[in-house]
């Protein structure tokens, strides 16, 4: 389930956008437009910013302090409908904008396009994640239900190799060439076990039933997207 942020000022109070989100399955986490209080720690792992709001200099503010801090998906939505506006909104680092009515369905389908896109150009770069789990490779963090993950410089570099490769069977020799840097040597499916059983104590609700890293027998593991 996608985690949205929805800012809302008080002429969109009565929208059903937050409904039309739920009811496509997406996890809203609504506040105020003008609420200051811990701005920036809700957008921590979200996948987009919707801003529902018909006041441009408000809009214009908020856009770009959101985009000074992530660079997740923007999407406005305001009833504001002249070409310097939208032109302006796009200029402060808005991914998009809906003037006016819209159809719901357009809506969810261009908030999912919005999330698809940027992950296909983030993974790319590092950033992947997966219902409760964050992996950031550049920074070289992992983040639990947005709690930093205390991993081995080994088992981050499975978790982030399986990640990049995820929904693929990876053998065991390609994970310990690819994480060890070397050669298989006697033992060595036996190390990755081992440190494979590492990460799933520190990154699933159940290491007995894991949701991320799922063994493929006979061959190796699977990261679950």
């Amino acid at each position: 389930m996608d985690d949205v942020l929805l800012l809302k000022d008080e002429l969109w109070e009565d929208c059903h956008i937050k409904d039309y989100l739920n009811i496509s399955k997406y996890n809203v986490f609504e506040i105020s437009i003008q609420d200051e209080k811990d701005f920036e720690k809700s957008m921590l792992h979200k996948e987009i910013v919707i801003l529902a709001c018909d006041n441009a200099r408000m809009f214009f503010d908020k856009v770009e302090r959101i985009r000074n801090y992530t660079e997740i998906p923007i999407m406005v939505i305001s009833r504001i409908d002249d070409e310097w506006s939208k032109i302006k909104i796009f200029q402060l680092g808005a991914d998009d904008y809906i003037a006016g009515k819209f159809n719901e369905m357009e809506l969810i389908a261009r908030i999912q396009a919005r999330i698809e896109q940027f992950r296909r150009l983030t993974k790319l770069f590092g950033y992947i994640k997966v219902k409760d789990l964050v992996i950031e490779a550049l920074n070289r963090r992992a983040y639990i239900k947005n709690e930093e993950v205390l991993l081995t410089a080994k088992e981050f570099d499975i978790l982030v190799y399986l990640a990049q490769h995820g929904n693929s069977a990876v053998t065991k020799e390609e994970l310990y060439t690819a994480v060890w840097k070397e050669k298989v040597v006697d033992g060595f499916s036996n190390t990755v076990v081992t440190y494979v059983k590492k990460v799933r104590q520190k990154i699933e609700p159940d290491p007995d039933n894991p949701q991320y890293i799922e063994t493929v027998w006979g061959i190796g593991y699977r990261f679950i997207m």
